[in-house]
């Protein structure tokens, strides 16, 4: 989930904090200084206040946010609204939003649609100059199997992209990464396997912090993680420019050994635009406040994709993380302020 945020993704980061530690107040900081927040950034979370930073990753295709804040709310009602957040169709950012069956049937993806502009390019579209992902065959499919001139058009191009979703989502739910696609939109093919492997290995801290929650996104479906829960969901978003279609897998995971956290960590699988891969992770921690409950929410993101390199309008590096840090502060800021004004 990007809730809007347009950059969100997994530093591995957020994955955090290893063994049990009486407070989790020295975990958070912990991280946070690795993570290179400062003194003052401390004492402003320590406050209340959301911190965030983000930058540019290892090349010019990579962005990583990373925002952390303290809730005066308890963990299980903070975990609940974040979960609501990424599901919530407000028909504004988040336009439409559905979950997979296991195994995924078409009725799943009977809202999953593209845009009439996008249907219109796509009768132009040829491998490598197409501005719309499909990935493999399935450009060439499509523009073979629609009658471009019927009337009903747009209904063709849709009932063939939910049955391609509801396909892709049964591989990957078989093979794992090895069904996962292979982007021809462009000159150079992008391989999001290899892509996805990528990011894992730009995330030391996630393999340093929750090395089976790693592992377990890297060999599903070929092993379990006790404490987790897998699921797969769509979802279209507003980009502004364009809306986005993402295929995410989800997990939410409560490690056995570490009763007062949950890790909720989203792998995108597809997306029609921008995004070559995507890893999200929060952590969600038990702490108190005055006395009374409450909850650190930490959140990393890392991100690869054509968005330095012409997407979102061609974004300058220093934009992109103004933007990048601005939508994090505000997702964090508006849990927080929801969280703790229900009493």
């Amino acid at each position: 989930m990007r809730f809007g945020l347009v950059f969100v993704v997994g530093l591995g980061a957020a994955s955090l904090l290893a063994q049990p530690a009486p407070d989790a107040r020295h975990e958070i900081e912990a991280f946070l200084k690795k993570a290179s927040f400062t003194a003052d950034d401390l004492a402003k979370l320590d406050a209340g206040q959301v911190i965030a930073r983000a930058d540019t990753g290892q090349n010019d295709r990579e962005m990583l946010a990373v925002a952390a804040v303290k809730i005066r709310a308890p963990r299980d009602r903070v975990l609940s609204y974040y979960g609501q957040m990424i599901s919530y169709v407000d028909g504004k950012i988040t336009l439409a939003f559905g979950r997979f069956s296991t195994p995924p049937v078409l009725a799943d993806v009977k809202g999953l649609a593209f845009d009439r502009d996008e249907i219109d390019d796509l009768k132009s579209c040829k491998v490598g100059q197409c501005d719309l992902r499909l990935g493999g065959t399935g450009l060439e499919k499509l523009r073979s199997s629609v009658n471009w001139n019927a009337p009903d058009v747009a209904d063709q191009v849709n009932g063939l992209a939910r049955q391609s979703a509801v396909d892709y989502v049964a591989a990957y739910l078989t093979r794992g990464d090895d069904a996962l696609v292979t982007y021809n939109d462009r000159d150079q093919p992008v391989n999001l396997r290899d892509e996805w492997r990528g990011i894992l290995a730009a995330s030391p801290y996630f393999h340093e912090y929750a090395p089976e929650l790693s592992a377990h996104l890297e060999r599903f479906p070929h092993d379990s993680l006790p404490g987790a829960r897998d699921l797969i969901y769509w979802i279209k978003e507003n980009y502004g420019m364009k809306s986005v279609i993402s295929i995410v897998h989800g997990v939410i995971y409560s490690p056995p050994r570490q009763a007062d956290r949950t890790i909720v960590a989203q792998k995108y699988i597809y997306s029609s635009h921008y995004y070559d891969g995507s890893l999200a992770v929060a952590t969600i921690v038990d702490t108190t406040a005055g006395g009374a409950p409450a909850t650190y929410l930490v959140y990393g993101n890392r991100s690869r994709g054509d968005l330095l390199e012409g997407g979102f309008g061609g974004l300058k590096r220093s934009v992109a993380r103004s933007q990048a840090r601005k939508a994090a502060e505000e997702t964090l800021g508006t849990i927080k302020q929801v969280m703790e004004s229900v009493r």
